[in-house]
């Protein structure tokens, strides 16, 4: 994984958590260990879309159970942005 936002529960959370800042309850990170870490306690991890290529794009739209076969990176993109928005 390359870079990954982390939401916190607390929108609101300004501080450092496992060595990550946090601004606003968002922090970011590319170390994978972490993310887990994260994702394991309830925190929302949302890939940076803009930095994946296209296998990276249609291997995390798999992940989510979306069906990326056939679409063109803008479109697969689109949609996955669509459907992570935190919050939403």
């Amino acid at each position: 994984l390359n870079m990954a936002r982390i939401y916190s529960k607390n929108e609101k959370y300004n501080g450092i958590s496992a060595g990550i800042n946090f601004v606003n309850g968002v922090g970011v990170s590319t170390d994978s260990r972490l993310l887990s870490w994260f994702e394991e306690n309830g925190y929302h991890i949302l890939p940076e879309l803009d930095e994946m290529n296209y296998k990276e794009l249609t291997e995390y739209a798999k992940s989510k159970g979306l069906n990326g076969i056939g679409m063109k990176k803008e479109e697969l993109y689109q949609l996955l942005k669509e459907t992570e928005e935190p919050n939403a």
